[in-house]
């Protein structure tokens, strides 16, 4: 008899929306990469907190109910170095979690993944937006201006497939606190 339960298992992570303006910036970066790299649609774009992998229902409603608890200040980030990561074969606009309110959050989120028995990354909190996947090495040539984002909201996504490849529904989001 089939489990049921997997049907319920949602891949989710916490991150953040970018704006129509900032959404316009990194699609013109994606315009001047290479055509052999798959482009991150304009609507999947985000910079991502913490990838928590497959979560059960019942560890959604705790995630839920924790990250209410959890102290979510306002933040600013500055992206200013588009990298390539050979493992994941990505190209991104990186920068660097400078900021204490960012690192505190990236910290708490991952003490929390930990607790609900979610998954955790092996790396310190890389500020980033992945610009392409299936990329094979650095870019070099491509002319963009840094990116500063600060954040009004803290977003819980759902990557699911969808008719066009992958997409990530909001399943719920929470109110930066004041600066």
């Amino acid at each position: 008899m089939p489990n049921n339960t997997n049907n319920q298992i949602k891949r989710v992570f916490l991150g953040f929306s970018l704006d129509s303006a900032q959404t316009r910036t990194i699609t013109a970066i994606q315009a001047q990469l290479p055509s052999s790299v798959r482009l991150v649609p304009s609507a999947n774009l985000h910079m991502t907190l913490a990838f928590l992998g497959g979560a059960t229902p019942e560890q959604l409603t705790a995630l839920i109910d924790n990250v209410n608890q959890l102290s979510k200040p306002k933040f600013s980030v500055t992206l200013d170095t588009l990298s390539h990561w050979a493992k994941p074969k990505i190209l991104c606009l990186r920068g660097r979690a400078d900021d204490r309110r960012l690192v505190q959050l990236a910290d708490d989120t991952q003490q929390l993944a930990a607790e609900l028995g979610l998954h955790c990354s092996e790396h310190h909190y890389n500020p980033h937006i992945t610009l392409s996947r299936k990329a094979k090495a650095e870019v070099n040539g491509i002319d963009y201006q840094p990116l500063t984002l600060a954040p009004t909201k803290l977003q819980l996504f759902e990557s699911c497939p969808g008719a066009n490849g992958v997409e990530y529904p909001t399943l719920y989001s929470w109110k930066l606190g004041a600066l």
